[in-house]
């Protein structure tokens, strides 16, 4: 909970310094998107039961503060600037959602064919093996009754020419 709240203190300060300078808020770039994920995982660690509550709630503090003092950095900055950021933030984390669930539903399409692929070897490698253990008998069966083979193939000095 530490480590994400230092990383949102740490991208929080390059917003603020990026619009005390006069700059947009998309010109932070990649510090937003720091803030936004350290955020979540702030929020989703603070919503777990486990880990130490006074440290969730110190952190969620933290960023109320700095969710209102970006709110009003963004009011003075210009009109419905804070609402705009609201959108932003809204559509980033839907955004950010609909990436997860593609990742998430190309990872089942790779384990299904990974699956499936493995399926396939496995009945192949079943067929060889049933075909070579018939093939195997048969070889067995044919060394230990010679005579058997002689009957499928007729007398075998029949092919022969004998000459005189």
């Amino acid at each position: 909970m530490l480590a994400e709240l230092a990383i949102a203190n740490a991208a929080f300060s390059v917003i603020k310094q990026t619009l005390s300078n006069g700059k947009q808020l998309i010109d932070a770039g990649d510090a937003v998107n720091n803030y936004f994920t350290a955020e979540k995982a702030i929020a989703k660690k603070a919503a777990s039961t486990s880990g130490n509550v006074l440290e969730a709630f110190q952190a969620k503090e933290q960023l109320a503060r700095q969710e209102e003092e970006l709110k009003f950095m963004l009011n003075k900055q210009r009109l419905h600037g804070y609402q705009d950021f609201l959108k932003f933030k809204a559509a980033y984390t839907r955004d950010m959602r609909d990436r997860e669930k593609a990742v998430f539903k190309e990872r089942i399409a790779r384990n299904k064919a990974i699956e499936e692929n493995v399926t396939l070897a496995i009945k192949v490698v079943a067929g060889l093996l049933i075909i070579f253990s018939i093939l195997f008998g048969a070889a067995v069966y044919i060394k230990k009754n010679p005579s058997t083979l002689s009957g499928v193939l007729g007398n075998s000095t029949s092919f022969h020419k004998t000459t005189k």
